[in-house]
């Protein structure tokens, strides 16, 4: 709208010369006349000439092509080049663009930009958090670690396991108390009346197999005719769940300081027991071929995704976890200026790297946005932008030049 209204008035400027240049031809016998038809005619003559030199920038005056107007068009890539070469080369150079990077990256300023827009950056971690729950690619994840698993499963021996198995056993006395357990145990199976029946048929059956002459087969055939099944197992049953309940109660008894010893001496000797690492590592191969774990994974996985996605989405995880880090973060970098006088330099050299490798692909982007424009788009777009102003140098064109007639021609009547 300005272009149009300055063109219009361009325009009517130009009009008035040219009228008032017809207007004053009967005059030109009188002084006043005269000076008037003269500073019409310089009026004339200067706005033509500069809507000459302005149309002549953008394209042929009336259509004619005469040498050296559509200047632009004619011009064009030397045009482009000398905007991309100011643009790189005076406007936007490497030093200016990282000097602003540096002012920006201030540390106090910095640190007053975060606190500002401290709830900005809550919420964007929330969202980044939220896009990370949700982009989780459990079916990629689950077969390789699946694999990782089980390659570090095939990996591990059963050796130094046992040996840390041993050591913990015997730090925390799993002797004793695997004894005292298997005591226990005893005793609780020898005080039923299966158990007795079972030791008394077990003596009568062996001392019916005795064999022995003379006066011990004689005392042997009487005790077993005297002591029937239910004494045999009965006098076995009290002497054994004696012993074990003596055993029990003092740990000096000698069968129990035996078997202790016979239990501990296993416990030692299991990392190098080939018997056990061979069950071991049987078995570690069989559950690894056998365990779907990558259906276990999986499950798993879209468990965790799915809680996850919940848990970024309450209330409670940007108030109770987002927004106290980034408050955690801005008061240690108050507290401690030194690490964030480390993150300011750490971005500068980022910034000033990715300034060396790109500041070309400034320009390249200048070009690359100008030569999608044909040029009567280019031209359009420059008439836009300083349209009215061009037409506002006909305007004066003929002013001036109506002023200038004026003090010519009144020369020439002087002289």
């Amino acid at each position: 709208m300005p272009r149009n209204k300055a063109r219009h008035s361009a325009a009517i400027s130009l009009g008035v010369m040219g009228a008032g240049f017809l207007a004053t031809f009967p005059l030109l016998g009188y002084g006043a006349g005269a000076l008037l038809h003269g500073g019409f005619e310089a009026g004339l003559v200067g706005g033509l000439a500069d809507w000459f030199a302005v149309t002549a920038l953008f394209r042929h005056p009336l259509g004619l092509k005469i040498p050296h107007t559509a200047l632009l068009p004619r011009n064009r890539d030397k045009v482009i080049r000398s905007l991309v070469n100011v643009i790189e080369n005076e406007f936007l150079t490497k030093d200016s663009i990282k000097s602003k990077v540096g002012a920006f990256l201030a540390g106090d300023r910095l640190l007053t930009l975060a606190e500002r827009y401290r709830g900005d950056a809550v919420r964007a971690i929330v969202a980044a958090s939220g896009y990370a729950a949700r982009s989780l690619p459990v079916e990629r994840l689950a077969p390789f670690l699946a694999r990782e698993l089980k390659r570090k499963g095939a990996e591990l021996s059963a050796a130094p396991a046992l040996a840390l198995l041993r050591d913990e056993a015997l730090a925390r006395g799993l002797d004793e108390k695997a004894l005292h357990f298997l005591l226990q145990k005893a005793e609780g199976i020898l005080v039923r009346d299966a158990a007795r029946d079972q030791l008394g048929a077990m003596a009568a059956g062996a001392l019916s197999g005795v064999k022995a002459g003379g006066l011990m087969g004689f005392a042997v055939n009487a005790f077993a005719g005297f002591m029937s099944e239910d004494k045999l197992g009965a006098l076995l049953q009290n002497a054994i769940l004696s012993s074990l309940r003596e055993m029990r109660q003092y740990g000096d008894h000698p069968l129990r300081v035996l078997l202790q010893g016979e239990i501990r001496k296993l416990i030692e000797e299991l990392p190098n027991n080939e018997e056990v690492i061979g069950g071991l590592e049987s078995a570690k191969t069989n559950l690894l071929e056998e365990l779907d774990l990558e259906g276990y994974l999986t499950k798993w996985l879209q468990e965790l995704k799915t809680r996850a996605i919940a848990f970024v989405q309450e209330e409670r995880y940007a108030l109770e976890v987002v927004a106290p880090a980034v408050d955690s973060f801005l008061t240690r970098f108050r507290e401690e200026p030194e690490k964030l006088d480390a993150v300011r330099s750490w971005t500068e050299e980022r910034v000033s790297g990715i300034v060396d490798e790109n500041h070309s692909r400034i320009g390249a982007l200048v070009r690359e946005n100008l030569d999608k424009l044909d040029n009567k788009m280019l031209i359009e777009m420059i008439e836009d932008k300083v349209g009215s102003d061009l037409q506002w140098i006909r305007v004066n064109g003929a002013v001036c030049g109506f002023l200038i007639g004026l003090v010519l021609e009144g020369l020439n009547l002087i002289f």
